[in-house]
């Protein structure tokens, strides 16, 4: 399916209550291509449902994110996910992308997320490269 994944977690910039900024510049090394980019909601699935949430991507520009629920390589037990590809796979102006999470049921509160959400990003190793570097 994919080849190795990495996990991206940064220090949110200060923003508006509830929104959390990564880098749009994506690094990688020689002979990797970028796949997949998620960002993960750490929330309890068995109490939190994505319909509960509104997550909008704030920065560069504004659109709501729909949760994915097709099988990953990210665990369901890690929280909810939300397919950010096309935020990294065009060309966008600025330097980060930004999301807000809104509740939507006030039972929940302020607290539903368990730590800062985190972006996940996944590269493909180029075997004519990988099997250079093993020679």
């Amino acid at each position: 399916m994919f080849g190795e994944g990495s996990v991206a977690q940064t220090e949110v910039p200060q923003g508006e209550l509830g929104e959390y900024c990564w880098s749009s510049e994506l690094k990688c090394t020689v002979g990797e291509s970028f796949q997949r980019a998620y960002v993960v909601l750490p929330v309890d699935i068995t109490t939190v449902a994505h319909e509960q949430l509104e997550v909008r991507a704030t920065d560069p520009t504004a659109a709501t994110l729909l949760a994915h629920d097709n099988p990953t390589t990210v665990a369901d037990s890690c929280g909810l996910r939300y397919d950010v590809t096309p935020r990294f796979t065009t060309q966008r102006a600025g330097t980060s992308f930004c999301i807000q999470v809104v509740v939507q049921d006030d039972v929940l509160g302020d607290r539903v997320l368990r730590c800062p959400p985190f972006l996940v990003t996944y590269w493909q190793r180029n075997q004519d490269l990988a099997n250079q570097e093993g020679e």
